[in-house]
């Protein structure tokens, strides 16, 4: 079975009454989030969810001795606080896999906010793990998700999925910072293997060479070949202040964010909506459903990268109006998302269901 948002809009009579729900029942519910790592999406659901507290545990040691710490201080959050239901950002895994297990021996009941790789392992190396992975969907009392591919995996595990995507975001200062380019595109990455930032730097030698290519992220997991040889078009940014990637996509003319995942919905599409910007997009079906417009969708070659660099940078103006309305239909959307969880999490709690 799939929760998903009903058919009915939120106009401001709805949202007064829900409001008024909200309020009468605060001081009766106690529900808790919990997550080892800050995450943009985390943050912006639990601040969309009346009535939620978030605990962000962060620990950076070496996972024998990260695991035992975390998992204390998350206990003692469980006795102190005594939650009727618990929301977990899964990735972790451990944490994830530890509340649905203790919840079969408690009380409370737990939802999970799974991310890609907190319903299968990405590298092969990790499938040993799945056993796990399938406990955590059967087990959760819902699983949220970002599509309906996803939502089927969960199913087909004997979970309960409910689909929600990432809120567009909101960013409260942008300021425009001169870029090397005539026209510049920004490759939204972090260097890891679900990323194909080879063909991107490729694709950089085929395209105009007033054209610049600022790729973000952490270079040096990088071989060193590939940067070094990278054309003089490309210019790695290395690790940014959250202000300056701001600025960065904001200043640019195109966003680009590349995936070999093909149920990944990726947080520079969010992004680029969010600030009008035309997006270039790996062709995935997960992609193509969730931002049809102001996008440019390319296969994961140096050649068909080249060739949408030079389509979106050609067709910038329609593709900005495209992205502008795009956000506005995306955003209705999510509201009304976040209003049909939030009455199901009432349901959860209240009526043990």
């Amino acid at each position: 079975m799939i929760w998903a948002a009903g058919s009915g809009g939120l106009n401001p009579c709805i949202w007064r009454s829900w409001e008024s729900e909200i309020l009468s029942r605060l001081s009766d519910m106690h529900r808790i989030w919990i997550t080892w790592e800050k995450h943009r999406r985390t943050i912006q659901l639990a601040s969309s969810l009346p009535g939620i507290k978030l605990f962000q545990i962060e620990l950076e040691a070496h996972r024998i001795v990260r695991y035992p710490r975390l998992l204390l201080n998350t206990a003692a959050i469980l006795i102190r606080e005594k939650p009727a239901l618990v929301i977990v950002q899964n990735p972790s895994v451990v944490l994830s896999f530890f509340l649905v297990a203790l919840s079969k021996m408690s009380t409370f009941k737990v939802v999970v906010d799974a991310h890609n790789e907190g319903l299968m392992p990405f590298y092969p190396k990790y499938n040993w793990l799945l056993p796990m992975y399938n406990i955590i969907q059967k087990w959760a009392t819902l699983t949220i998700v970002t599509n309906a591919r996803l939502a089927v995996r969960v199913s087909s595990k004997g979970g309960t999925p409910f689909i929600l995507e990432d809120k567009i975001p909101h960013f409260n200062s942008c300021n425009r910072i001169s870029l090397k380019g005539r026209q510049n595109a920004i490759f939204v990455c972090t260097f890891e293997k679900d990323e194909p930032y080879f063909e991107l730097i490729q694709a950089a030698s085929m395209i105009d060479p007033s054209v610049f290519l600022y790729v973000t992220g952490k270079y040096e997991k990088a071989p060193i070949l590939i940067i070094e040889q990278a054309p003089t078009n490309v210019v790695f940014t290395g690790l940014l202040s959250d202000q300056h990637y701001i600025d960065l996509l904001f200043s640019c003319d195109v966003v680009i964010d590349l995936t070999l995942m093909q149920d990944c919905l990726v947080c520079g599409a969010y992004e680029a909506i969010a600030l009008g910007k035309p997006i270039i997009l790996s062709d995935t079906q997960a992609l193509k459903n969730y931002f049809s417009k102001g996008t440019v969708f390319t296969e994961n070659t140096p050649e068909a990268i080249a060739e949408a660099i030079a389509y979106a940078l050609a067709n910038k103006k329609r593709l900005s109006g495209e992205s502008a309305l795009l956000r506005a239909e995306l955003e209705l959307s999510w509201n009304k998302k976040i209003f049909n969880l939030y009455t199901l999490l009432d349901e959860l709690e209240y009526k043990r269901i």
